[in-house]
């Protein structure tokens, strides 16, 4: 064999034992850059955010009077601020960013932690149960940032409480009423003003009891989350910091001060 042969022959040995270890890597390079490009694209397709608002309004009473949403059983991804938590053990509240009439829904069994506050992206199914409109299965949540300012309650009577489909799942307040009986089971108290009834409720159960509610005790206020069940709305206070006023008639403010901070 002639000295050019001998040469050609390592030279071919050599580019074969550098291939099989450039091609390897070049693969494995190649494949990265694949997942990496998928990911993105899934990140950045863009996705249709319905509007809560869009989901809940609706001038169709349907057949039994409860307004269901023209969006219900089709899935949807929604984004709002979470305004309450916890609401028996598993439901969470999201609103729209600005609140008022037909801002709020409920979304069950969120996978993953969410706090008060949150502005989150999720999608899932519109349903309506026992009358209520609801995201079911939800899946893909995004916590979009935390701490947000929460919506300013929606001031409302209690007859606007008690008959306008615009504020269920809504953040309201009601104003200088009072307490007319206490209840037994889901629900805590009568609270009315001019004559007009609604059940407190204790959805998040956690927070309060009905030893906070007293018969013919004044309040200044009562914020909670209106909730329908039943055939009915009902007001539920998210926490202690929820109800202001007195205790009863004649209990001075600093005793009012020592009962609240026995719920803290």
């Amino acid at each position: 064999m002639t000295l050019r042969c001998r040469q050609r022959n390592k030279l071919q040995r050599f580019l074969l034992s550098k291939k099989s270890i450039i091609l390897p890597q070049m693969g494995v390079k190649i494949f990265s850059l694949i997942i990496v490009f998928f990911l993105l694209a899934q990140y950045l397709v863009a996705v249709d955010i319905v509007s809560i608002y869009d989901i809940q309004f609706t001038t169709n009473s349907g057949f039994d009077g409860t307004f269901p949403s023209t969006f219900v059983n089709q899935t949807v991804t929604i984004q709002g601020v979470v305004t309450a938590i916890g609401y028996e053990n598993n439901r969470v509240f999201l609103s729209e960013p600005q609140g008022g009439a037909w801002s709020g829904i409920a979304v069950d069994n969120i996978r993953g932690r969410v706090s008060i506050g949150d502005l989150i992206q999720i999608q899932g199914r519109v349903s309506e149960l026992m009358g209520m409109t609801v995201i079911t299965q939800p899946q893909n949540l995004r916590v979009i940032s935390r701490n947000n300012t929460l919506p300013t309650p929606s001031l409302v009577t209690i007859q606007e409480a008690l008959t306008m489909e615009a504020y269920e799942s809504v953040l309201v307040k009601i104003t200088n009423v009072s307490c007319r009986r206490i209840l037994n089971g889901s629900f805590l108290a009568l609270i009315e003003d001019d004559n007009v009834g609604i059940n407190i409720g204790n959805g998040f159960s956690h927070s309060i009891n009905r030893d906070l509610f007293t018969v013919g005790a004044n309040y200044s206020y009562i914020i909670g989350i209106v909730s329908f069940s039943h055939n009915r709305f009902s007001l539920h206070p998210r926490n202690i910091d929820d109800v202001g006023g007195e205790v009863a008639r004649g209990i001075q403010s600093s005793s009012w001060g020592r009962i609240k901070s026995m719920y803290r």
